[in-house]
């Protein structure tokens, strides 16, 4: 097909697949690409549609004297009009009077004042599948575009598949390389966040478990002495993954430990945490959070469950009590009061409190590990509380078998030193 250009149109064509080709932002192969068809074919204006795959429409990407706020307006049912035709059947069309051919989509026209007459539409192709459409308008002469037009931007979208091929595998080249990045970031703060020594007291014992998934999470946990007689302690889970999750935990933590050393008083420490949260995070950020104080001496624990999984005690006698109170998610509303609630934990008794991780780790099949299997391996009388750290993640490891761990898990202890020795 391209023996039968003009010596003249095969230049023209080799100069416009150098000036497209030596970009590798899409984007701006797109304008190229839009500039060059329409020197190619003297054609007062071009436009590109991509295939959206999901939403089965046709996304306008670049057009001549448009806006963006334009641009990113238009989008076209597969099927429709010229342009939607096209990519439905990956034939070109080339009419003369596109206001007088029933597929032609006047509504783009409508939007952007525009007068399509001479339409030239042909779609674009990476490895036979078709990705989008090429679509040149008005011949500058006022006449058709002629046969050898058509020839020539079938050979150039030809090219500008290839172009576009490369540049799509580039992206994800520089998208992987940026998680791979972001992955081992993420880790890094949540080596840092996380005590994984274990705080003694003269009646408790406070441990933490943590198991990163492939893509980290903002699971945390935490404990300190904060007098003489009580201890704090929390778990949370930051919404998202990776590291910006991640640093909003490290922000969190930073900040409970401020508050704590200033021996500011619990609930003032919590309200005053919601609203720093509020005001220092993304608008869709935010977390689902445990916070204790526990009196080490009477077993009081004072507590605020924000949105997080209710805490289990286990009892003495191996009964399971879930405490289920739960508060608003920190992080959404600012000035938020919250108010504080206390349990007791008597001789003998352990708290565990564990983030969605654990009861959400799904098997092949996406069966979740659930709340029941969970309390099978925290009330069972062969396993003393201690034992939860090799007997919970051998039980995890083993319902999911094979399935990618597509979460953190996360959990916390907090157990009579009679019972941890």
């Amino acid at each position: 097909m391209i023996n039968s250009l003009s010596r003249k149109n095969i230049e023209a064509l080799i100069y416009a697949f150098e000036t497209i080709s030596s970009s590798l932002d899409s984007k701006e192969i797109l304008n190229r690409v839009m500039e060059q068809a329409c020197g190619l074919l003297k054609a007062e204006a071009a436009s590109i549609f991509l295939l959206d795959d999901k939403q089965k429409t046709l996304d306008l990407k670049v057009a001549t004297n448009l806006t963006e706020s334009q641009i990113t307006k238009i989008k076209v049912p597969i099927g429709s009009g010229l342009v939607g035709f096209v990519a439905q059947t990956g034939d070109s069309v080339n009419i003369l009077d596109a206001k007088n051919d029933p597929r032609f989509y006047s509504k783009v026209d409508h939007e952007t004042g525009f007068k399509t007459k001479s339409c030239l539409t042909v779609p674009l192709r990476i490895e036979q599948k078709i990705v989008g459409v090429l679509q040149i308008l008005n011949k500058v002469s006022n006449t058709s575009f002629s046969d050898e037009d058509e020839i020539l931007i079938k050979e150039f979208s030809r090219l500008v598949a290839i172009t576009l091929d490369k540049a799509f595998l580039h992206a994800q080249v520089v998208e992987k390389k940026k998680m791979e990045f972001d992955l081992k970031l993420a880790n890094t703060i949540q080596d840092k966040l996380l005590p994984f020594d274990e705080l003694h007291t003269e009646r408790f014992t406070f441990k933490g478990f943590y198991k990163p998934a492939k893509f980290v999470g903002g699971d945390y946990f935490d404990y300190y002495k904060y007098s003489d007689d009580e201890v704090f302690f929390t778990i949370g889970d930051v919404s998202g993954k990776g590291s910006q999750a991640s640093l909003i935990m490290a922000i969190a933590k930073a900040y409970l430990s401020a508050s704590l050393a200033a021996n500011t008083p619990f609930l003032k420490m919590i309200n005053n945490f919601n609203s720093f949260l509020a005001l220092n995070t993304p608008p869709d950020k935010f977390i689902t959070i445990f916070l204790g104080l526990i009196n080490i001496k009477t077993g009081e624990v004072k507590f605020l469950n924000a949105g997080h999984e209710p805490p289990i005690i286990i009892r003495k006698n191996n009964q399971l009590e879930e405490i289920k109170s739960s508060g608003l998610m920190m992080g959404i509303v600012e000035n938020w009061n919250y108010k504080i609630e206390s349990f007791f934990l008597e001789e003998g008794d352990s708290l565990f409190i564990y983030t969605d991780g654990v009861t959400e780790a799904c098997d092949i099949e996406s069966k979740q590990f659930g709340l029941d299997r969970l309390k099978e391996v925290l009330n069972s009388e062969t396993v003393e509380p201690e034992k939860i750290f090799t007997r919970l993640p051998e039980k995890l490891s083993a319902f999911t078998n094979e399935a990618e761990q597509s979460d953190d898990i996360t959990f916390l202890l907090v157990c009579q030193n009679s019972k941890f020795e």
